[in-house]
């Protein structure tokens, strides 16, 4: 059985890739759409991950090439932290989804399940056009899992310190988690977390919902902390910047604005200059384009 694993995030690839490998299957690791193409041609792969953070082609459409190589592919998509599937993907027959995080011991079900349910016919163009209204494919008895696309809840804006909304962020976390994930592949972080106030906003990296909520928490305290120490000595804190180290563990995180803030956990240890030039710079473009 050959498997195909499409994500540009090398290091939640290459998990996939041991993980599968060590429950027997066989499998392809592709970084883009234009190495998954070619490796479904060489290996005539039964199932396919796609990464919905793929682009050029985006996980969408290089799908229905993959189909159009192998019309009996299986599909599982995977979305990004903390979204739903994009309506768009009603248009393709999709065997299952696989959610950032997940727990190891789930993928063998979840595997099994994508390769037992039916693969339907595509009936979307190749041209893009206003989405259906959302549904999922009706499975067929013996199918344990099928695709739930569910419709995102009303926008409640509500803002932090300085102005700043979490909404903001939210909108445009897509772009945050490419310079997030590129920000943990220069400076080798285990986790990268945004988070405004008391709220985690996203995370990329191997650590599950938990931890990075409670990373988050310690930053605050950090922030929190800063803050009272600046109310004391009677200055007005704009700016937070905090180095933590100790045990198996450093945690560094910086301010985007007010109190949206940028955390970066990495095991062992890392040079401060390249990782407070690198956080700053990743920091500034997540401001650039959410603010």
């Amino acid at each position: 059985m050959h498997v195909l694993v499409v994500d540009p995030n090398v290091a939640f690839a290459t998990l996939l890739t041991e993980e599968l490998s060590r429950q027997g299957y066989d499998v392809t690791q592709c970084a883009d759409g234009a190495e998954a193409l070619n490796a479904a041609r060489a290996y005539t792969p039964e199932l396919a991950l796609l990464d919905m953070a793929l682009e050029e082609p985006d996980a969408i459409d290089l799908a229905r090439q993959l189909r159009e190589i192998n019309p009996s592919l299986h599909l599982m998509l995977i979305p990004l932290i903390g979204e739903d599937l994009d309506p768009s993907t009603t248009a393709i027959s999709v065997q299952g989804v696989l959610p950032k995080p997940f727990f190891l011991p789930e993928l063998p079900e979840r595997i099994e399940a994508a390769l037992r349910a039916p693969v339907q016919t595509d009936s979307a163009p190749s041209a893009r056009t206003e989405p259906a209204p959302v549904s999922s494919p009706e499975p067929e008895p013996e199918a344990v899992e099928t695709v739930k696309i569910a419709a995102p809840p009303p926008i409640q804006e509500t803002t932090h310190k300085g102005g700043i909304s979490p909404q903001s962020f939210r909108r445009c976390r897509r772009d945050a988690i490419r310079a997030m994930e590129e920000l943990a592949r220069e400076v080798g972080a285990d986790a990268v977390l945004l988070s405004v106030g008391d709220e985690l906003i996203t995370w990329t990296g191997q650590v599950t919902q938990t931890d990075a909520e409670a990373i988050a928490v310690a930053v605050l305290h950090g922030w929190n902390t800063a803050q009272e120490v600046a109310r004391i000595l009677g200055r007005e804190q704009s700016h937070f910047e905090q180095s933590i180290s100790g045990g198996d563990y450093m945690l560094y995180a910086l301010s985007v604005k007010a109190d949206a803030l940028l955390s970066v956990a990495i095991r062992g240890t890392a040079p401060l200059g390249l990782l407070r030039h690198r956080t700053r710079g990743a920091a500034e473009e997540i401001a650039e384009m959410c603010i």
